[in-house]
């Protein structure tokens, strides 16, 4: 394999093939980066409406704001990604490498998560009982988290849920709304979550703190 064109005719009919079986919610990409690398091609696609990525289109790898995930030779696994208006993605980028081992290209899988953190989100409100004997006697799984970031990127998708709209489609009122539930949640408590949190809902610092200030009130 001496480039990304070597790839393609198998890698075309099975993302398309894997389009259709793991349905409009998962979208594959291959991308060629021999040609201008960090910034890449697109060259191949299914399913690109979740990402709105075109063929031969060109962007970044994912074009999106990677969050966290497991770094290893073959690729980068199970990073949470953010699109452009505000929806969650699991993610995962595998490197295609030439005869010479230099990386020409990667395949690049993202599942949008956004409604399962939705119906997350309604199950633990649904399940949110009374102490009863029956209750006490399930086992409960404790979410844990591996650093404050996490905790904060989990804190800010779980307010946009709450609030039930993507960012790009919030009115002010219901960013105010999301911001004053990562309030309550302690989340301005970790260190810089105001910027953070400001990027997410596409609006300055100073403007975050002025909801913060309008909700207090």
């Amino acid at each position: 394999m001496k480039s990304i064109d070597d790839f393609l005719p198998f890698l075309s009919p099975l993302i398309e093939g894997m389009a259709k079986h793991f349905g409009d919610s998962c979208e594959f990409v291959v991308y060629d980066h021999s040609k201008n690398f960090p910034t890449t091609t697109v060259a191949a696609i299914a399913n690109g409406h979740i990402t709105g990525q075109r063929l031969g289109e060109s962007g970044a790898v994912t074009g999106l704001k990677i969050l966290k995930g497991q770094e290893e030779e073959s690729g980068r696994y199970n990073c949470v990604s953010q699109t452009s208006d505000g929806r969650f993605l699991r993610s995962s980028i595998i490197y295609l490498r030439g005869e010479d081992g230099i990386i020409l290209g990667s395949l690049c899988i993202n599942f949008d998560i956004t409604e399962l953190i939705r119906a997350r989100n309604f199950i633990d409100g649904f399940l949110k009982m009374e102490p009863s004997e029956s209750q006490q006697l399930l086992p409960v799984e404790p979410l844990f988290f591996e650093n404050v970031e996490d905790l904060l990127v989990a804190m800010i998708a779980d307010s946009i849920s709450h609030v039930g709209v993507p960012v790009a489609h919030m009115s002010r009122e219901q960013k105010v709304e999301g911001i004053t539930y990562l309030n309550r949640r302690g989340a301005f408590k970790i260190k810089n979550a105001a910027s953070v949190a400001a990027k997410y809902y596409d609006i300055s610092r100073y403007t975050l703190y002025n909801y913060l200030s309008e909700a207090e009130a």
